[in-house]
């Protein structure tokens, strides 16, 4: 009995010691390097491109800060790419006396401003959702938590065909102050966030749908 335990012993220390060996030998043939990857889309193709300010539903200086965001992380991205500043839709369509941004007014912009192509963009906030907590009727307590959910979209479209070269959207939310209700402290109001929570959403939101436009570096394990 004794001397099956300790067979049993050296099989299992001479199985791990075989095993870590292993390991040694094919971590020891091998190294980790940083590889990189380009973007997903060179602009350098496009030549100069044109900017039209992004459309907004809360205030038109938030649609300034979101197109001048965009252009900043496509610069940082990419430098060197020539961006044209347009204005906004309705400045753009006056100047070329056009009534709606089709196939038509397109080409007028490519020639005007000479440009290949124009990004064009929205930030869309939602109504703020209100979640109401009754914790206890009885003693008059309960709070309201608020939440901003937005969405920003871009594209990148052809001024000679119309066509969409690339369009990508991101969504993300904000919690924001509340309301609360106790029989000791009567009505509260936070408001914390209300000020700013339209801009301060805007440049994650810009960074997360600009990463088509950044290579990249990742580690991985190649042969000796």
């Amino acid at each position: 009995m004794k001397n099956y335990s300790r067979n049993s012993f050296l099989l299992r220390v001479l199985t791990i010691l075989v095993f870590a060996g292993a390991i040694l030998a094919a971590t020891s043939c091998t190294k980790t390097v940083r590889v990189y990857y380009p973007p997903r889309l060179d602009l350098t193709q496009y030549g100069r491109i044109g900017m039209i300010t992004f459309s907004d539903n809360a205030q038109p200086s938030v649609a300034v800060y979101a197109t001048e965001q965009f252009e900043n992380q496509i610069h940082s991205a990419q430098t060197g790419i020539p961006i044209v500043e347009l204005g906004n839709e309705y400045q753009v369509l006056k100047s070329i006396g056009a009534n709606q941004m089709d196939s038509a007014a397109l080409q007028k912009i490519g020639k005007k401003y000479n440009v290949s192509a124009v990004f064009v963009g929205s930030v869309v906030y939602s109504d703020i959702k209100a979640d109401v907590n009754l914790e206890d009727i009885a003693d008059f307590k309960g709070s309201v938590k608020t939440t901003l959910n937005a969405t920003l979209s871009a594209k990148l479209v052809e001024t000679e065909g119309a066509a969409t070269i690339w369009s990508n959207s991101t969504s993300w939310k904000r919690k924001l102050g509340g309301l609360s209700v106790s029989e000791d402290a009567g009505v509260s109001v936070g408001t914390e966030g209300y000020d700013d929570a339209y801009r301060k959403l805007v440049p994650d939101m810009v960074y997360d749908v600009t990463h088509d436009f950044r290579g990249r570096y990742v580690r991985k394990q190649v042969d000796k």
